[in-house]
């Protein structure tokens, strides 16, 4: 039980930590302020490179790299490569949208990685849990969508310039999510962390050199790009790979959605942006739907455990 209670600690903690990747970088990648203008993939590139050097000295004495298998190097590949697409993706999403929204669509990846779970794993939802993936969907998507367009007269081209960008991250957050489920039983989270972290890196530059992208950025933002990395990045994915260990895949995902409600916390105190009701009323019916969801979810899989002893102790008796 201790365990468990450790990993819920974890999750809840990476999803506050991982709410600052929205509230500090938006200002760094406002235009029009005076200050040099950074590419969303060079400060991608910064991000993960810094996060990779923190984490070579704490990942020291786990897990030699001559112990990993050429699969698990490409899996960790992998990883790099959905992990710098995702942010690359949601940090120009990010110049057009605002905080709060990306907060609220950061579950966007809950959405995802139960449909990769049906299609991959071949799960699938009963009726009951439609229902609260049903508001999941409304409360994360379609409301604040909908009342974007109205209240300020905006395009759908600007929502593929922003909100729809940072939909998009979601979804490939969610495939890094699932890749992360074999590397991460496997192998110490820190080890992990700093090897994707390189791999981001490298994959970053490549982009930065084949699409001759200037590497400009101000030396003013590295401590909140140093911030973003270390704790936002970082900490935030060591937490989460932990918390996946100890209370499993469904919990920590739907646990992880958390990181909508910080995010919209900072927002307005931090950025003062505007919290508006429409945004509460949209929170709300998202948890109420992850709470539901998550519900519905560890009854099925009381279900299925307990036909599994009922099938072992048959097995035994004969």
């Amino acid at each position: 039980m201790t365990k468990s209670r450790y990993g819920y600690y974890f999750i809840i903690l990476a999803a506050a930590l991982s709410s600052l990747v929205h509230i500090i970088s938006k200002p760094m990648l406002e235009t029009g302020q005076g200050l040099v203008e950074i590419n969303p993939i060079v400060m991608t590139f910064l991000v993960y490179m810094i996060c990779g050097i923190f984490f070579t000295p704490v990942a020291r004495k786990t897990s030699q790299i001559s112990k990993f298998t050429q699969k698990d190097i490409i899996f960790m590949a992998l990883i790099g490569f959905s992990e710098v697409a995702a942010l690359s993706t949601y940090f120009f999403g990010m110049q057009n949208s605002t905080a709060v929204n990306a907060s609220l669509f950061s579950n966007s990846e809950i959405i995802f990685s139960l449909v990769i779970a049906m299609l991959v794993f071949k799960e699938r939802l009963n009726i009951r849990e439609c229902i609260p993936f049903s508001m999941i969907i409304i409360g994360m998507m379609i409301i604040p969508i909908g009342n974007e367009m109205y209240q300020n007269n905006i395009s759908v081209q600007d929502i593929m310039t922003g909100d729809l960008l940072v939909i998009i991250s979601g979804f490939l957050y969610a495939v890094d999510i699932t890749i992360c489920k074999y590397v991460g039983d496997r192998y110490d989270p820190r080890r992990v962390t700093q090897i994707t972290s390189f791999f981001c890196a490298i994959f970053a530059l490549g982009f930065i050199v084949v699409f001759n992208i200037p590497f400009n950025f101000n030396i003013a933002h590295l401590p909140n790009i140093a911030v973003i990395s270390i704790l936002g990045t970082g900490i935030s994915t060591l937490l989460f790979l932990a918390g996946l260990k100890l209370i499993g895949a469904v919990k920590t995902i739907l646990l992880y959605s958390t990181t909508s409600v910080f995010g919209i916390l900072f927002a307005g105190i931090i950025l003062l942006e505007e919290i508006t009701t429409i945004d509460i009323i949209s929170l709300i019916i998202t948890l109420a739907g992850i709470f539901l969801l998550r519900n519905k979810l560890a009854e099925s899989d009381e279900i299925k455990q307990q036909e599994q002893k009922e099938i072992i102790k048959g097995q035994e008796s004969i």
